[in-house]
């Protein structure tokens, strides 16, 4: 059982902890925190092809013969455009489906906002990279 000190020594440390405001930490605009301007180099790609890094399982199924018709098949069949560093492997979807469509296949250099949460890069200028 608790001496009558430590009780006492307890319950002044819950009174006080009650009474004091809470600290918070400085919050940043939601925005700020999440997008920042990115210069990227990869491929656009199709997300059904993105998944896999490759366009070799789905030109098997679709019959195309090369990138840039499989992406612009699977663009049409459900998918999207998406950027892909080959490099990293890192899948960047885009908000902009009609800017990447005459790029599908190629490398590409693409300059934007990136928006972190989403996943998603804005496009502000798209040229190839070839």
């Amino acid at each position: 059982m608790p001496r009558l000190s430590e009780a006492v020594a307890l319950a002044a440390m819950t009174l006080l902890g009650a009474t004091l405001p809470a600290v918070t930490t400085p919050r940043r605009p939601q925005g700020a925190a999440s997008q920042r301007t990115l210069n990227l180099v990869g491929e656009i790609m199709d997300s059904r092809c993105a998944i896999d890094g490759t366009h070799d399982k789905m030109m098997g199924q679709n019959g195309t013969k090369n990138a840039k018709d499989c992406t612009l098949q699977c663009a049409k069949t459900g998918g999207s455009f998406v950027l892909i560093d080959p490099e990293t492997k890192s899948v960047y979807q885009l908000d902009d489906q009609r800017k990447p469509e005459k790029f599908a296949g190629q490398r590409v250099r693409i300059s934007g906002t990136y928006d972190e949460p989403s996943k998603t890069m804005h496009i502000e200028s798209i040229e190839s990279a070839e």
